[in-house]
């Protein structure tokens, strides 16, 4: 069965002295920037922390997503500037080095 839903995994690094900034930032995302990811086809983006690294898992359905749909470029550039002085090291894609996947029964 073919599908549309694809997950990715990035990983970034903060600035020690910017945690605190970046998860308030986080508490209080703009609607616009979860509009943009709804109309991408996101369907779920989760970032977790451990230290100065963070791991965001993102979970996309193309077939959700809008072709016609218009990028408010000043919205991602303010998010990019607002979050960008966080990093030390920008999001990167992790490479999948294992998986294990139960199969089901069929019965």
């Amino acid at each position: 069965m073919e599908t549309n839903r694809m997950t990715t995994i990035k990983v970034a690094h903060l600035h020690a002295d910017q945690v605190e900034r970046y998860e308030q930032l986080h508490r209080d995302i703009p609607a616009g920037n979860e509009k943009h990811m709804r109309e991408a086809g996101i369907m779920s983006m989760r970032i977790f922390r451990e230290g100065l690294i963070l791991f965001m898992i993102v979970e996309t359905d193309l077939s959700l997503e809008i072709p016609t749909r218009i990028v408010d470029q000043q919205l991602e550039e303010e998010w990019r500037r607002l979050t960008g002085v966080c990093f030390s090291s920008f999001w990167q894609d992790a490479n999948e080095i294992y998986r294990f996947q139960r199969e089901e029964s069929k019965e």
